[in-house]
């Protein structure tokens, strides 16, 4: 058996990256997307898949949506 302790910031439970290397690629992911967040990443010297960056990117979570207080323009 492995035993790891958790360090607050640098590591979370049952992940494979740390928060800051996960925020990374979320970001490239919603920019760049499949394939070129992959190529992107790769530059960096993280080497992960189109498939594994979109399903990071499918794990974002979407914005509040904002309801519009005024509808229509004034004039």
């Amino acid at each position: 058996m492995t035993f790891a302790e958790q360090t607050a910031g640098l590591t979370v439970r049952y992940q494979r990256r740390t928060p800051q290397l996960q925020s990374l690629v979320e970001d490239v992911g919603v920019v760049l997307a499949g394939r070129g967040g992959a190529r992107m990443l790769r530059i960096l010297n993280i080497r992960l898949s189109r498939c594994t960056v979109l399903s990071q990117l499918m794990r974002v979570p979407l914005p509040p949506l904002e309801t519009p207080r005024v509808l229509g323009g004034g004039g």
